[in-house]
């Protein structure tokens, strides 16, 4: 099997969202987006079910998983107020959409099963799993087992009984120019096959296909993640940490945000000046976040309980209201983390972008755009920060996960901390291994860290993006004067992820810790209405 390489814009940074969380609302705005291109209709009825055990059951309403799922199936953009109203847009149009919590077989955290009727007649199974970070798996179609991941535009044609199929591929690349991977899935009832492919199909070779004797339906979803995946990945220069350190060694590029660079542009086939544009476009919608964030002086609560306190706070650091310890830049940092979270939480959100989730979405704005900004750097020494933190992020996606509900808060704040490390690291002119030992440091910091959000996900998330946001800075300076460990980067990345699978399930996925107390209980229930 092909070894995947993970996307900067895919994996790492994005998708730029409204909504409370990457695997909760990201993720299944991803899905129903896929299921309504699938169905080929506008969508009359939709049923959403998933089990009582499962991540979705406890929180779908307050991380906003109804409201992406309908969002997707709408059509509605994801980075636009209409993420908001989705469930009343739906209405208006008359969409029926029905969530229900039932036993399924499939017990993964985030697995989903849509039911959907379009207004034609027409009907579609799906089942689908969000994995954390907006990435998404769909693995049944119509009761067949399927594995795609939103990264190809992917056709399914379901075949007469005794199809030949080396003459549906024959066929198949009469109709479809550009390369296509084929495969092949059958229950008792039948079989179908499904192409992937970097082409748009256009709707005149989706009839073509159709036309084919032995194909009695097509069904065809187009990609739902930014950047295309290739089935093979030539010139990819490096994986991990130690096989980037060993390429800038043999080609002379000693900082990691280069590093970024070109492992971007060889993965996604993109230039440099196109690489760049995307990432200044990604710290344009982070800066935003901060401003939103520091600004916000309303009295709105949070769930109707938290008040907004961050725009406060950074006033009375920045105008000497309060009496505090002089940490310096370290003081407003803290502050901007705890806004950009805030932003997200408030009753009308504006875009932020998922880095790597939406859990840690105040720390790479805080650690290392507002930080940037305060140094006075260009938007180009910036991205370049940037991509030496994506670089970071890609080797997390390829070792461990960024999901809360399968490594705990380690693999959300922890990598976004380590992340933001490298970013740092980045700016200050240091080394690619100066910038990835800075990363190594910092997700040692916080190995084991649990993930217990309580009800909205405000309460510990906004303590422990400050957490990861100061770690990575403090780290970072740490690294530059000379503090060092011996224990790598992958090895600590790794560990990471072992630790983070050892931990109990109630320790994963709002299931434990502090959500579980006697006040986490009685918050959740002021959250939820009750």
């Amino acid at each position: 099997m092909e070894m995947y390489y993970g996307s900067i814009f895919n994996e790492v940074f994005g998708p730029v969202m409204v909504g409370t969380s990457s695997s909760h609302t990201a993720g299944p705005y991803r899905i129903g987006a896929a299921a309504r291109m699938l169905l080929g209709e506008e969508v009359r009825k939709a049923r959403i079910s998933f089990d009582p055990g499962s991540s979705y059951a406890a929180y779908y309403k307050l991380q906003w998983s109804d409201r992406g799922f309908t969002a997707g199936l709408l059509g509605i953009p994801i980075d636009s107020e209409g993420m908001t109203d989705a469930l009343e847009i739906a209405r208006e149009k008359g969409m029926e959409v029905h969530f229900a919590i039932e036993t399924k077989e499939n017990k993964e955290p985030n697995y989903a099963c849509l039911e959907l009727t379009g207004k034609d007649g027409s009907q579609l199974v799906l089942g689908s799993t969000s994995i954390g970070g907006g990435a998404i798996e769909l693995i049944e179609i119509d009761t067949y087992p399927i594995y795609i991941k939103g990264d190809f535009n992917t056709v399914f044609l379901y075949l007469n009984k005794d199809t030949d199929l080396e003459e549906i591929k024959r066929q198949a690349e009469k109709i479809i120019i550009e390369e296509f991977r084929m495969k092949e899935s059958s229950t008792g009832d039948g079989s179908i096959v499904y192409l992937e492919t970097r082409e748009n199909l256009t709707e005149v070779q989706r009839q073509a296909l159709l036309e084919i004797p032995q194909v009695a339906k097509v069904r065809y979803t187009s990609h739902v993640l930014p950047v295309l995946s290739r089935f093979r990945y030539e010139n990819i220069p490096f994986r991990t940490a130690a096989e980037a350190l060993a390429f800038g060694k043999e080609n002379g590029i000693t900082r990691a945000g280069e590093l970024g660079i070109l492992y971007e542009m060889a993965r996604s086939g993109y230039s440099r000046g196109q690489v760049m544009d995307i990432m200044k476009n990604i710290i344009h919608v982070m800066r935003e976040s901060v401003k939103r964030g520091i600004n916000n002086m309303t009295e709105e609560k949070i769930g109707g309980l938290y008040p907004i306190k961050a725009a406060t706070m950074y006033r009375n650091i920045r105008e000497g209201n309060t009496k505090v310890a002089d940490i310096g830049i370290l003081n407003e940092i803290a502050c901007v983390a705890i806004g950009v979270l805030e932003s997200v939480e408030i009753e009308r959100p504006g875009a932020v972008v998922a880095s790597p989730t939406v859990g840690s979405v105040g720390i790479l704005p805080a650690a290392v755009v507002y930080l940037g900004d305060n140094m006075k750097l260009s938007d180009d020494e910036i991205a370049s920060a940037m991509f030496a933190a994506g670089s970071v992020g890609v080797f997390v996606a390829h070792q461990a996960t960024f999901g809360g509900e399968v490594a705990g808060c380690q693999a959300e704040c922890g990598s976004a901390g380590a992340m933001a490390a490298a970013g740092v690291v980045e700016m200050l002119g240091g080394t690619a291994a100066q910038a990835y030992t800075a990363s190594t440091v910092t997700l040692q910091n916080i190995l084991g860290q649990i993930c217990d959000a309580v009800s909205v996900g405000y309460e510990p998330c906004n303590a422990r993006n400050v957490l990861a946001a100061v770690n990575a800075v403090s780290t970072a300076n740490m690294v530059l004067c000379g503090f060092s460990v011996e224990i790598p980067l992958d090895e600590t990345i790794e560990t990471m992820n072992r630790v983070g699978r050892q931990l109990p399930t109630c320790l994963k996925g709002t299931y434990g810790g502090l959500c579980c107390t006697p006040t986490g209980q009685k918050i959740a229930k002021i959250c939820e209405g009750e």
